[in-house]
Order: C-alpha cells, then sequence, then structure tokens
C-alpha cells in the first residue's frame, strides 16, 4: 500500500496560520509515525475567529475517506486553536495549542 500523505497544498485563500497549523499538525502526526494509529482528529476552535479562519481549518483537514474521523467543535473562548490526535480507543496520542488565532 502506497503512503499517501494526508495533507493538502496550502490554500490561496482563508487564515494562512491557522490553515497551516493544522497541516503542521498532521505532518507531525506523519513524521513521529502517529498518523496510522489516529483514529480522530479533534480541532477546537474559539468562537472570536472569523469565518476565514473556519473555512482554512476545513479545507485543510480534507484528506481521503481513509483517514481518521474529523471533529470540530467551535469553542466560546475567543481565538483557541487546539488540535488533538486520539487512537481508537480515546488516548491521546498528540496535542498542540496555538494560542490566540483571532480572525
Amino acid at each position: 500500500m502506497p503512503h499517501h500523505d494526508p495533507s493538502p497544498s496550502p490554500s490561496p485563500s482563508g487564515d494562512p496560520d491557522a490553515g497551516s497549523a493544522v497541516r503542521g499538525f498532521v505532518r507531525t502526526l506523519v513524521s513521529q509515525a502517529l498518523f496510522e494509529h489516529t483514529a480522530r482528529l479533534e480541532v477546537t476552535l474559539g468562537g472570536g475567529g472569523a469565518l476565514e479562519t473556519l473555512l482554512a481549518v476545513e479545507r485543510a483537514l480534507t484528506w481521503p475517506p481513509e483517514g481518521p474521523s474529523r471533529e470540530l467543535i467551535w469553542a466560546t473562548e475567543a481565538g483557541a486553536l487546539r488540535l488533538s490526535a486520539y487512537d481508537e480507543a480515546g488516548r491521546l496520542l498528540l496535542k498542540r495549542d496555538y494560542g490566540d488565532r483571532r480572525g
């Protein structure tokens, strides 16, 4: 089975920081051999973020259907961007907090 890079190419529109953060997180999962063990990727985006930020995050989460499930959470904490990867048993594999991401 050929290796498949789950991170799409950068998008010309939207919040490049949020999209880059998501793509970088996925690249880290791949480089640490955690992606193949990831069953669910959880993205928490603060409610103060702009619509463009939300769209950039959603575009960055697009990969083939055999990839992990994606859960996008709209949080009340303004501007936060948190990314967490979990295995099938619900154990945390990797977590990153990107702090303030106001759009």
